[in-house]
C-alpha cells in the first residue's frame, strides 16, 4: 500500500509539472540594421556605440553641399513658377488657354524637380527610426560609402525584452497564448517565469520547431537558456 501511495505521489508530481521543454534567446523589441541610401563620403557621425538616442534624431550625414545648392535652386524655380503660373491664372479668361497650359505644366514640372531634388538631399542623412541605443558602428567620417555597402549603424529599443522560444513542432496544438514559461538562463541557477504573448503560424521546415515570444523586464539582450512551457499536458 505504500508504495502503491509514493508511485501516486510521483505521477501525480509528474503530471503537475508535465509541459514542454523550449529554448530561448532574449532580444530587443524592435531591433534594426541601418545603412545610408544614397552613395558619399561620411561628413559628420554624431553618435558611439552606447549613444541613447529618440526617433529622428540624426546620426551621421554624408558630404551634400552640392545637393543643397542644387535643392535651393529648384526651390527658387518652383517658387517663381508657381507665382508665374497664378499670376496668368487669374487673367485667364484675357489669355489664351493652351499657353496658360503651358505655364501649369512649366510649374508643375518645377515642384517635381523640387520634390526629387529634396528626396535625393534627403538621403545623405541617416535617422534614428525609433527610440533606443546604438550597439555597433562601422563607419568613420571620411569613409566612402555606396548603396550596395555594409550596415553602417545597429541599434535596438530599450525597456523591456523579449523571449524568443523555439519548441518541437510536435506540440504545436499544445501551446497557447496566455501558458507559462518557466526558465533558467544557461539552463541553470534562478528559475523566471514569463507569459507566451505570441506564436508565430509557421513551422521551421528545416528544424521542426515552432516560435513563440514572452516579454520579460530587467534582463539585456543575448542571454539564452532552457526551459518549460507550461501546457498540462
Amino acid at each position: 500500500m505504500k508504495k502503491i501511495i509514493t508511485l501516486f505521489a510521483i505521477t501525480l508530481c509528474y503530471v503537475q509539472a508535465a509541459g514542454v521543454f523550449a529554448t530561448f534567446e532574449t532580444t530587443a523589441q524592435k531591433s534594426a540594421k541601418l545603412a545610408f541610401s544614397s552613395s558619399g563620403i561620411v561628413k559628420k557621425i554624431y553618435v558611439d556605440v552606447g549613444s541613447k538616442v529618440k526617433k529622428g534624431d540624426i546620426l551621421a550625414t554624408l558630404h551634400n553641399e552640392d545637393l543643397v545648392a542644387l535643392t535651393a535652386t529648384a526651390r527658387s524655380q518652383a517658387k517663381f513658377a508657381t507665382q508665374e503660373y497664378n499670376r496668368y491664372a487669374q487673367v485667364k479668361d484675357y489669355i489664351n488657354a493652351s499657353q496658360l497650359d503651358s505655364y501649369k505644366l512649366k510649374k508643375e514640372n518645377a515642384l517635381t524637380q523640387l520634390r526629387y531634388n529634396e528626396s535625393v538631399l534627403y538621403k545623405t542623412t541617416l535617422k534614428a527610426p525609433f527610440d533606443g541605443v546604438i550597439t555597433a558602428k562601422t563607419i568613420e567620417e571620411g569613409d566612402v560609402v555606396t548603396v550596395q555597402a555594409a550596415t553602417a549603424f545597429k541599434m535596438q529599443s530599450v525597456g523591456p525584452m523579449k523571449l524568443v522560444i523555439k519548441y518541437d513542432a510536435r506540440y504545436y496544438n499544445d501551446v497557447k497564448v496566455g501558458q507559462s514559461y518557466i526558465f533558467q538562463i544557461g539552463g541553470m541557477g534562478a528559475k523566471y517565469k514569463a507569459t507566451i504573448v505570441k506564436i508565430y503560424p509557421t513551422i521551421d521546415e528545416k528544424t521542426q520547431m515552432v516560435i513563440a515570444e514572452a516579454n520579460i523586464k530587467n534582463m539585456p539582450s543575448g542571454l539564452f537558456g532552457a526551459g518549460t512551457i507550461e501546457t498540462g499536458k
